[in-house]
């Protein structure tokens, strides 16, 4: 029952970050793939070689993928050639690296997962969730998660499309997510994402005036 917990925790967590993500995705849907695993590689020290190789395979991978893109398949056909697409580059980057960079990257995969479940169980604490309304969140995100991950993955849809039914999405799963909130846990709700959008603004520029 803990477990069963501590899982809805993480994916009640999840909707609220989502919140945040999709907006950045609607606004820039143009970023590639190669940012967000360039992030996984952070802490890793790697070496000017490896970075080189992994540049390589990246590219390779981009390569393949836009070639797929325009075969004219199904879109069955062409989700499941991507997967493995991604899976046969993601074997090759970890070919690059050591044993000891893969035990870091696993490690740095574990913190995350248990970030979300402190960031979980806090924000049940904060609005007051009851193990319903978490359950509920927890259905919400599912179904945010998946067809997010539909939109990301269906190569027929253009930069512009894409951004647009992410938009939809976003909004779509802010209604669901209030429907299941009362007066009181709406307002802190609506508190707490203000509050993160300005840490994050206040990052962002902390960081802009270090460079």
């Amino acid at each position: 029952m803990k477990k069963i917990l501590a899982l809805s925790f993480v994916f009640t967590a999840f909707v609220f970050a989502s919140q945040a993500q999709v907006q950045r995705q609607s606004k820039g849907i143009q970023k590639t793939g190669s940012h967000h695993k360039g992030n996984k590689m952070e802490g890793l020290n790697l070496t000017e070689s490896q970075k080189a190789d992994i540049k390589k395979i990246r590219e390779e991978q981009k390569a393949q993928l836009e070639t797929l893109k325009s075969s004219g398949q199904s879109q069955a056909d062409m989700d499941k050639q991507r997967k493995a697409i991604m899976e046969t580059y993601k074997g090759k980057i970890q070919n690059v690296l050591t044993a000891e960079q893969k035990e870091k990257m696993k490690e740095q995969r574990m913190n995350k997962k248990e970030d979300k479940i402190q960031k979980g169980e806090k924000l049940k604490q904060d609005l007051n969730l009851s193990n319903d309304q978490a359950a509920k969140m927890q259905s919400i995100n599912a179904n945010t998660k998946a067809k997010l991950q539909e939109i990301r993955s269906n190569t027929t849809l253009t930069k512009e499309q894409k951004k647009e039914q992410i938009k939809a999405l976003h909004q779509q799963a802010v209604t669901d997510r209030k429907s299941i909130l009362n007066e009181e846990q709406i307002k802190k709700m609506d508190e707490r994402n203000k509050e993160n959008m300005q840490n994050r603004r206040e990052g962002k520029r902390r960081g802009k005036a270090n460079k």
